[in-house]
């Protein structure tokens, strides 16, 4: 799934990204989608001939004695793995981030495919920085945030997305909305609606970002329900008045074409 990140350097086992609680009106859950099994998939990755390489150390973090960092990024492919989008999605301070960013644009992608055909997708990725050679003293500021990390059991995240439910409000505030529309040939005979699950951000200033198709669905329709979810926009999202990056779920329904 899109939230189960891949890594390119090692990392810890609680970098992983895991998506959030489902927010959705009509109580519906994961039971109710059928999720394609892992033999049906292929992950996007980065291109075999332009594989990642060592992300260059941000001089500002030699500067302040800060010797190890953690940096998640975003991409929004196509379905010819071209890249549509970046997003950075989390740090643990911003020079890291904005480095693992540059060096995500320089990359080069292929494209995820369900049951051999390629569909568009996010592709989610975090990279765990080490010092370079001959950095070999920590300041005590260093020293201090690694025992903080180890008493709070985890990496300190200064930048993260948040859960819907931590919001003003409780919940993301939709400004616009469109649905996917179903051929009529294609409408189930049994009258049961189609249905995607679908996962993506919404930056602060409202926008969705990274799109991604979780349940199984055929290629056609998963491009159109990507294709109707990057016209959503919501109300910029704020927590105590500040403007954050949400991750959230949604159930999108398809509409039979020629209905309102």
């Amino acid at each position: 799934m899109h939230g189960a990140d891949t890594t390119p350097a090692a990392a810890n086992a609680d970098d992983t990204l895991q998506l959030p609680d489902m927010q959705v009106a009509g109580g519906l859950s994961l039971k109710d989608f059928d999720l394609p099994p892992p033999s049906d998939l292929k992950a996007p990755d980065f291109s075999a001939s332009d594989p990642f390489l060592k992300v260059q150390f941000p001089g500002q973090a030699v500067h302040d004695g800060v010797a190890t960092g953690r940096a998640t990024v975003g991409v929004s492919l196509d379905a010819s793995g071209q890249p549509k989008d970046f997003l950075l999605i989390r740090y643990t301070q911003d020079y890291f981030g904005a480095a693992l960013l540059e060096e995500a644009r320089r990359r080069t992608y292929t494209v995820k495919q369900f049951k051999g055909a390629p569909i568009p997708s996010a592709f989610v990725f975090s990279y765990a920085f080490e010092p370079p050679p001959g950095m070999n003293a920590i300041s005590n500021f260093e020293a201090a945030s690694r025992r903080s990390e180890d008493v709070q059991g985890g990496v300190k995240f200064t930048y993260r997305p948040r859960n819907e439910t931590e919001l003003d409000g409780g919940k993301l505030v939709p400004t616009q909305i469109a649905l996917p529309t179903l051929p009529r040939a294609l409408v189930p005979q049994d009258g049961k609606p189609v249905r995607a699950l679908v996962s993506f951000y919404v930056d602060e200033k409202g926008r969705v970002r990274l799109p991604n198709v979780e349940s199984a669905l055929s290629p056609q329709f998963t491009a159109a329900a990507i294709a109707a979810l990057q016209q959503w926009a919501f109300k910029p999202p704020v927590i105590k008045g500040q403007p954050v990056l949400v991750h959230t779920m949604r159930a999108m329904t398809f509409r039979e074409e020629g209905k309102k």
